[in-house]
């Protein structure tokens, strides 16, 4: 057994205390985190909607965006060395149509920040599986448009 060094053992500890320094731009992923939780209020108000395998859809959907948001939190933390902010999402109120495009829309440019985020070297995995997530919803999303019946377009 090697003799313990306890200034090396000190200088190891000092660079595990030590918040890693990501490529990342620490000060968007707190709008980010409330993209994903405005979308989960989001998904579960749709569920109410509908019936069947689009309301678990919907709520599958909801408790992914939920996870997005507890991932990015954690990557915030591991950054920053701070806890994110909390945040009280305030879903919209709109006919059916209209938040479904909404929510398209906050897909699409999720996506899009997870993609250019997916080379960061400590993260780039966890960015791109959200991106994969954020892509099936995009599909999902433009499933559940197109399956609405014309009689529950004014809702």
């Amino acid at each position: 057994m090697q003799a313990y060094d306890p200034e090396k053992a000190a200088r190891i500890w000092d660079r595990v205390r030590q918040p890693p320094q990501a490529g990342l731009d620490v000060q968007k992923l707190p709008a980010l985190i409330n993209e994903e939780w405005a979308d989960a209020a989001t998904y579960l108000l749709l569920a109410r909607q509908f019936q069947g395998k689009h309301n678990l859809m919907l709520r599958q959907m909801a408790e992914q965006e939920q996870t997005h948001a507890a991932c990015l939190k954690g990557i915030y933390t591991l950054v920053s060395g701070k806890r994110a902010p909390e945040f009280t999402p305030q879903p919209d109120s709109a006919p059916l149509e209209t938040m479904l495009r909404r929510c398209y829309g906050r897909e699409m440019r999720s996506l899009a920040a997870y993609e250019a985020r997916s080379t960061d070297p400590e993260y780039g995995q966890v960015f791109s599986r959200l991106a994969a997530q954020e892509r099936d919803h995009c599909r999902k999303l433009l499933e559940l448009l197109g399956s609405i019946q014309p009689t529950r377009r004014n809702l």
